[in-house]
């Protein structure tokens, strides 16, 4: 009876159109520029690691002036507006020097999307982090131990970035209860270990991360806790510990998490989006590892497929999944096999492709022979460092990235954006006149048990109204959902809806007739759920479910089992001005007559007819369809359906 339930008929009321509201902050762009503040120090750091583990005595060298370029919204007003930290991709090494075409702040991704985050209301901070590991080894134990190293000292850069804009809050105009930290790439696997890592255990008891003796390959007493605090210099220069360095959520673009066992109950909200077929960073899980030795870097590491159903099925994400996702991209990212809310699996049809959203001028990189790093130039090997080479890495990442190009890069970008975006604005409660609250269904009560005859009697549906405060009049959609007791509502027996209202009609007719259709035995009580679904542009969100017991009643006596459809005729059908309602003469006349809509709502009542023939202006009827209800003089009931053109 269930599964015959999930493949039941649908009852579409007419869907009146949704009133487009005005631009969003937070969510859309709503300002028609970005201010830009280039290299603010925020914070000062050991290189430690940058020349493959030596310490030259050259200070240029030896210490790292950590800056940030700052994107704001021209003309803002707003004091208190929150903050996105962005980390950059690049290997943990200058760009060129890692073989590709990115590795700072000024990345034409980072660039993009810093811009776009601004233009939508947020203050941005694009930040450039301590690098450096020896991408050559071919020990495996050292790759390993030097890239987590690398990683480590990123988390900790982002932290001290946090505590910057927290100190300096008045000056950028920072709400420091929202502030987020997303990254590209390389960025991706900070953002990834900010969310989830914060004990000792799991720095130095994860056996994955430590080396052949047994021993740590981080030491907090060495290298600090992950928030940056203790070590000591010049491994570590420990931060301000009365300041703090949290966020509220991640997100990330390409990039991994070391190991998904780090992820707890009080893990950081995640949101991913990543190339299916990434070659770098494993879109499920599988190794890391480095292209030019072969070497195994992270073993096991995961990608977004498998963190964000992780992350949701834990909880984790449960504010962001209290709302379903309306715009275009989100239904897009649905589309994507194995989807998951919070995750986007950007597909190609190249054999691999991880990173899409970035772009740049081969003519220029590949005129480029050196670039200047901490002070070193990068022209020739300087201390084991690799040489710069624009052409090589213009080659390479156009294999990783085919058909590049200006036009590719922004819309993915656009895409990225698009997609965080109204998820910031649920984690942070920044939804405003389009957030949806929570709410309830009233009646039919919760387990109660209704029973349903070919009569043309209401069932009266009622709910509480989601409206946020300030939401535009006709913006939210209601849609009442009936499904079986093992149905999850994906394929609802009954979908109606309704604009900017907290009650519905059903004449139990309808219901009988889809019970019969669904081939219900009569008498039989059947198990069934209900809810409302209250949605607009952004965003949707379900009321609570409710049970319900309905019961196809047919009897052999009695008025309700009297159907006079037969013998009821309304015409002409569709109607225009006029509709004739004729009762057949071997029938008791027509005493009184009732016209509701779709929705239940009386448009015409008619008493003290005592005719078999009557006739009705239709002229000032809205387009669409009509329910007749006629009682003869014995109280006998039929029920019509019209359409008004």
């Amino acid at each position: 009876m269930k599964k015959q339930l999930l493949k039941g008929l649908a009852i579409i009321a007419t869907l009146f159109a949704v009133n487009a509201s005005a631009q969003t902050r937070y969510i859309d762009q709503v300002f028609p520029g970005v201010t830009k503040t280039s290299n603010i120090m925020y914070d000062s750091n050991a290189a430690v690691n940058v020349l493959y583990g030596q310490v030259p005595g050259i200070p240029a060298l030896f210490s790292n002036k950590l800056k940030c370029d700052v994107y704001e919204p021209t003309g803002d007003v707003q004091t208190k507006r929150p903050l996105i930290i962005l980390a950059h991709t690049g290997s943990y090494l200058p760009a060129l020097v890692n073989k590709q075409t990115t590795g700072n702040k000024n990345d034409s991704s980072i660039v993009q999307i810093a811009t776009q985050l601004a233009l939508r209301g947020y203050v941005v901070a694009a930040i450039d982090y301590r690098s450096g590991w020896n991408p050559t080894t071919t020990n495996q134990s050292a790759a390993t131990e030097q890239l987590l190293k690398a990683t480590y000292r990123g988390l900790q850069d982002v932290r001290n970035a946090v505590r910057f804009f927290r100190a300096n809050a008045n000056t950028y105009k920072i709400d420091t209860a929202k502030i987020v930290a997303g990254g590209q790439g390389t960025g991706g696997y900070i953002t990834y270990a900010l969310a989830t890592v914060n004990t000792r255990a799991d720095i130095e008891s994860n056996l994955k991360f430590l080396r052949g003796d047994a021993t740590p390959m981080v030491s907090m007493d060495t290298l600090g806790d992950w928030t940056g605090l203790g070590g000591w210099a010049p491994m570590n220069y420990g931060a301000d510990a009365a300041v703090n360095s949290n966020v509220s959520m991640v997100f990330n673009w390409g990039g991994a998490m070391g190991d998904t066992a780090w992820m707890k109950a009080n893990s950081l909200p995640i949101v991913s989006m990543q190339c299916t077929k990434d070659p770098f960073a494993p879109y499920r899980t599988g190794n890391v590892i480095v292209p030019t030795t072969g070497i195994t870097v992270i073993p096991n590491a995961s990608g977004a497929a498998h963190v964000i159903p992780k992350a949701n099925k834990m909880g984790i994400n449960n504010k962001l999944n209290s709302y379903g996702y309306e715009d275009a991209i989100s239904k897009r990212a649905l589309m994507v096999p194995n989807a998951e809310n919070n995750m986007f699996g950007f597909e190609s049809s190249f054999p691999f492709e991880n990173s899409p959203w970035e772009w740049w001028s081969s003519a220029i990189l590949r005129a480029t022979t050196a670039v200047p790093y901490q002070g070193a130039p990068t022209s020739a090997p300087f201390y084991g460092f690799l040489p710069a080479n624009g052409r090589e890495a213009d080659s390479l990442s156009l294999i990783t990235n085919p058909n590049m190009s200006a036009s590719k890069g922004k819309a993915y970008c656009d895409t990225v954006v698009r997609f965080v975006a109204p998820r910031i604005a649920v984690q942070l409660d920044l939804t405003g006149v389009v957030g949806l609250n929570n709410f309830a269904p009233i009646t039919p009560a919760n387990s109660a048990s209704l029973d349903i005859y070919d009569s043309a009697i209401l069932v009266n549906l009622k709910w509480q109204k989601a409206n946020a405060v300030g939401a535009a009049a006709g913006s939210t959609i209601y849609t009442f959902e009936l499904d079986s007791m093992g149905g999850n509502f994906k394929n609802p027996v009954v979908s109606i809806p309704a604009v900017d209202v907290d009650t519905f009609s059903l004449p139990q007719n309808a219901i009988f007739d889809l019970l019969t259709t669904l081939n219900v035995p009569a008498n039989m009580p059947i198990p069934l759920k209900w809810r409302v679904v209250a949605s607009n542009e952004y965003y949707s969100k379900a009321s609570s479910v409710f049970n319900i017991s309905l019961t196809k009643k047919v009897k052999t006596s009695g008025i309700e089992d009297m159907n006079l459809n037969a013998f009821v005729n309304v015409f002409p059908n569709p109607a225009k001005d006029n509709i004739q309602v004729n009762m057949d003469n071997s029938k008791a006349p027509m005493n009184s007559l009732t016209i509701c809509d779709i929705m239940g709502r009386e448009v015409l009542v008619v008493n003290g007819m005592n005719t078999h023939n009557q006739n009705i202006n239709t002229s000032a009827f809205v387009s669409g369809m009509y329910i007749i209800t006629v009682k003869t003089s014995n109280g006998s009931v039929a029920t019509k359906r019209f359409t008004v053109q």
